[in-house]
């Protein structure tokens, strides 16, 4: 797949970014959008007398204006790369690891944030960019996608998913954006937004179709290991080797994924929003541990895969109960 892009990086001075596929000359006045930023970054610095005057001179703001020109270049020949030979209609190649400037920049383009405060639709692409973080984080891992446009920290959450996880974050995102679709885009954007919702699901069904978890391989080794009898590892805390080894002993077909993603799918369809979102989270909860623990009646085991997926189901919640919220 070959990518026509055209790069202003007078954007980067503006304080305007845009994604790959798509190049806007400029944002509604007075509404600035977070896809319309370079994935700004705060920190404590330490920065000396010297170090500080430097960069704000017009040689280190030139240095600082290349070195952003370096980052968002690079990003690009990545997400190239990561494209070649993908469907060239599936827009979110572009954009694998922040597949949520896709919709926001769709929505941008039919002007669906015109007449909103500025405060309104960073919102917007605030919970777009929650809906879409479990499945960009993936894309993350996978790809190394390099240069991160979004603001969400992914502490407490597994940067490598299992497989199971991706499972649920690619269903529950995709029932969260049908939703969103449902209340809150406008009816002649509705057909642009399904469709890219559609192209969404897609997408990452091919993510998940060629994702290789580097715990999960892990696991099987050690799982091999220890069937051998071998003595050449040093074993954690029994508790923890030994869910490591059951882990690694569980084999899932394709029609096990497929199963269970359908499981989880219809859970969202069925209840969604129509009730207490925790109350369909603690049936999505138990189909999960139920699939990632292979069915055990290990109770330690079933509580292990069940901790190890909080920062997934928390991140699940958070952005189910911020699209609940708007709609009150």
């Amino acid at each position: 797949m070959s990518i026509s892009v055209t790069t202003d990086y007078n954007y980067y001075e503006k304080g305007i970014s845009v994604s790959a596929d798509q190049r806007n000359d400029q944002i509604s006045p007075g509404v600035e959008t977070e896809s319309g930023k370079m994935g700004e970054r705060s920190a404590d610095l330490s920065i000396s007398k010297d170090d500080l005057a430097f960069l704000c001179s017009e040689e280190g703001y030139a240095k600082m204006k290349k070195d952003a020109e370096d980052l968002y270049a690079a990003n690009l020949r990545q997400q190239q790369k990561i494209a070649e030979g993908r469907d060239p209609e599936d827009k979110f190649w572009n954009n694998t690891g922040d597949q949520w400037m896709t919709f926001s920049n769709a929505l941008r383009d039919g002007g669906f944030y015109d007449n909103m405060s500025q405060e309104d639709a960073q919102e917007i692409e605030g919970l777009l960019e929650k809906i879409t973080a479990g499945m960009d984080r993936l894309s993350k891992s996978q790809y190394n996608t390099g240069i991160d446009f979004g603001t969400l920290s992914d502490s407490g959450n597994n940067y490598f998913m299992t497989s199971a996880e991706a499972a649920v974050a690619l269903e529950s995102s995709t029932a969260a954006l049908q939703y969103m679709s449902e209340k809150l885009i406008p009816d002649d954007l509705k057909e642009e937004f399904n469709g890219l919702i559609d192209m969404y699901k897609k997408h990452n069904e091919e993510i998940l179709s060629e994702y290789n978890n580097p715990v999960e391989s892990f696991n099987k080794v050690v799982s091999n290991i220890n069937k051998m009898g071998s003595d050449k590892i040093a074993k954690k805390p029994v508790g923890e080797y030994k869910y490591t080894v059951m882990l690694g002993d569980i084999d899932k077909t394709e029609q096990d994924k497929t199963d269970f993603r359908n499981q989880i799918s219809e859970i969202f369809k069925r209840y969604g929003l129509k009730g207490d979102i925790a109350t369909t989270l603690d049936m999505i909860k138990k189909q999960f541990e139920a699939y990632a623990s292979d069915d055990s009646d290990d109770e330690g085991f079933r509580q292990h895969v069940s901790k190890e997926a909080e920062g997934l189901f928390n991140g699940i919640q958070d952005y189910w109960t911020d699209l609940a919220n708007r709609l009150n």
